[in-house]
């Protein structure tokens, strides 16, 4: 059994009293390990009524009746959830505290607390499109089957839900993009110690077939886009920044948006990807760049005429805007370029969509062609595996692989 090393118990906070009313805030003293935290109840009385309902006393008034009824349920929720917990702190022991989902039920645990703590998460780290990803991922989930405890998710929940998501017509991709996002939070409850390793769900689970190969620009339409002629400040900064993002070792956009004066030093390009800033692991990647004469004049042509080395690179974002600002500002410049590039494409002809994302795709196929190993690719891409690379790179075209095929034989 658990050994008990936690207590919870009452606490009547004189210093918030109200003169006139005389009603004061009651809280919950929580000790853990003999480290020492309070936390306020959505609870008031006076400290009389506080007195008299922590007391034995079986005859109250009704507002004491109530204080008590509450309060043994609040003391109640808290010995529940510190008992659950194998590793109790103080921040798993608050969320889930101050969460207002049944957490247990017949000894079970909610997911809900725990995603709304990942969105929570992931938004306060400015990761703003992962969090609202996982945000859908929850709502998806609860549509599916409400509540949801991680001791009812099996190998057969999650081929149950594909299935779900497919007859509501979603794709199976968007279903396993949610799936993983599940699997990030179990991992995190497992790893905290809030419920055991033995009902992980994902060992065995295939999460579908390999991903397919980004679209991407093979060399002769690189040429031609980089040849064609635009018209308009809108659409001639949309090249612009494709072939900037495409020169910066497949750049994305929002990294290149965000970029300082600061990440330049003589020749190269210095940055970490806003993606993986917040690696703890082994440390998040700096990536180098050697700044391309084109990379420059696109600098000078569009860049902020500060060049001080707090100064974002491109006048596209600013120092006074909040993260959540600046995130919306950089998708809607993101937004209106792949729409000028999309005309772009269908004036050239091309077959693919052309947008900004191509640009990384089309930077890790022309390396591939051009016979740069994946470990190389990958490294310049920032990736921590060859196995995310081999994603961003197409298959050869028809035309590399006949001079491969004709060069067999010239010994």
């Amino acid at each position: 059994m658990k050994q008990l090393n936690y207590s919870v118990s009452p606490y009547w906070d004189t210093r918030a009293m109200d003169v006139k009313t005389k009603m004061s805030r009651i809280m919950v003293t929580v000790s853990i390990d003999s480290k020492q935290f309070r936390i306020t109840l959505k609870l008031k009385s006076t400290k009389s009524e506080f007195n008299k309902a922590i007391s034995s006393t079986r005859t109250l008034s009704d507002s004491a009746k109530s204080v008590r009824k509450e309060l043994n349920d609040y003391l109640a929720k808290a010995e529940n959830i510190l008992e659950r917990l194998s590793n109790p702190t103080q921040e798993t022991f608050t969320r889930l505290f101050k969460s207002e989902t049944d957490l247990f039920l017949n000894n079970k645990t909610s997911i809900v607390p725990f995603f709304e703590h990942k969105i929570s998460e992931l938004f306060n780290e400015d990761r703003f499109s992962t969090s609202s990803n996982c945000k859908l991922s929850l709502t998806s989930f609860l549509k599916y089957k409400s509540p949801i405890y991680f001791e009812d998710i099996d190998e057969k929940f999650l081929k149950g839900y594909v299935t779900w998501m497919v007859s509501q017509g979603n794709s199976t991709t968007t279903a396993q993009i949610y799936l993983r996002n599940l699997r990030s939070v179990f991992n995190d409850v497992i790893n905290q110690g809030i419920i055991a390793a033995k009902h992980y769900p994902f060992k065995g689970f295939a999460f579908g077939a390999k991903v397919k190969s980004k679209a991407v620009l093979y060399p002769e339409q690189l040429k031609a886009l980089l040849n064609y002629k635009t018209t308009g400040v809108r659409e001639t900064r949309a090249k612009a920044f494709f072939f900037f993002c495409y020169l910066s070792n497949g750049m994305n956009f929002q990294d290149a948006a965000l970029l300082k004066y600061k990440n330049i030093q003589g020749n190269m390009l210095t940055f970490i990807r806003h993606k993986t800033r917040n690696t703890t692991t082994s440390g998040a990647k700096e990536i180098k760049v050697y700044l391309h004469d084109l990379s420059k004049a696109i600098i000078k042509e569009w860049g902020n005429k500060s060049t001080s080395p707090d100064d974002y690179i491109f006048p596209l974002v600013n120092k006074n805007m909040s993260a959540f600002e600046a995130q919306n500002t950089i998708r809607r410049y993101k937004r209106v370029s792949n729409k000028m590039l999309a005309k772009i494409g269908r004036e050239l002809g091309f077959e693919v969509h052309l947008c900004l994302n191509l640009a990384r795709h089309s930077y890790a196929t022309k390396m591939k062609i051009d016979g740069v190993s994946v470990a190389a690719i990958s490294d310049a891409l920032g990736h921590t595996t060859t196995t995310t690379t081999e994603h961003y790179m197409k298959s050869l075209p028809n035309e590399q692989l006949k001079l491969m095929s004709s060069n067999l034989l010239a010994f």
